[in-house]
């Protein structure tokens, strides 16, 4: 099994890159969150990779930390969550907002996960409540200011995306001025500024 790769990124594509190590491109699925807003083309980057092997296929799935892929992997194990849903999971959320969601029951967020229904989102929380934390080393005082913020960040992007615009812009501008100290009305002002109105 392939515990990590270091090489140079060769091609950026959606949600996916495709790293040259040794004359050899491998193409990895990787999470936005972790990746895509700070990588550019040739840079040299080490990367955590979780191997899934089926009878019609062979995929990479990478991460930028061990305890990323131990998250991913986690949510994995999770009956009818494949390494497509777990990454989409991961797309959706940052490792804290997840953590938080869980270790709150909020199942209601894990459902506007693309293709996660309620049963599902039900099922995460019930299975990884106990575990997560442990994880994480999240604490019920680190959890209780993580949702107010996590509350307060996804209602400032359910806010933007009311106006007209589109998810990954609404979660794009609120996480590049997220303050834990700022309230909802705070949050939307500041990603609006940025957004250019």
């Amino acid at each position: 099994m392939i515990a990590y790769l270091y090489g140079v990124i060769a091609e950026i594509g959606d949600n996916t890159l495709v790293l040259e190590t040794h004359g050899i491109g491998y193409e990895v699925f990787c999470s936005a969150h972790q990746f895509f807003s700070e990588m550019e083309k040739g840079e040299p980057i080490k990367i955590y990779i979780y191997e899934h092997i089926k009878e019609d296929g062979h995929d990479l799935y990478g991460f930028k930390t061990k305890e990323d892929k131990e998250l991913f992997k986690k949510l994995t194990s999770v009956s009818g969550i494949g390494p497509k849903g777990g990454m989409q999971i991961l797309n959706t959320y940052t490792n804290q907002d997840i953590v938080s969601i869980i270790l709150s029951e909020d199942s209601k967020a894990l459902s506007k996960v693309s293709g996660i229904g309620a049963k599902t989102a039900q099922r995460i929380i019930l299975e990884l409540k106990d575990s997560i934390g442990k994880l994480t080393g999240q604490t019920a005082e680190s959890l209780s200011s993580n949702l107010a913020s996590t509350s307060q960040k996804n209602e400032a992007i359910e806010a933007l995306e009311a106006l007209g615009y589109t998810l990954a812009d609404a979660k794009k501008a609120v996480n590049a001025i997220i303050d834990e100290r700022d309230n909802s009305e705070q949050i939307i002002r500041k990603a609006l500024n940025l957004l250019g109105l």
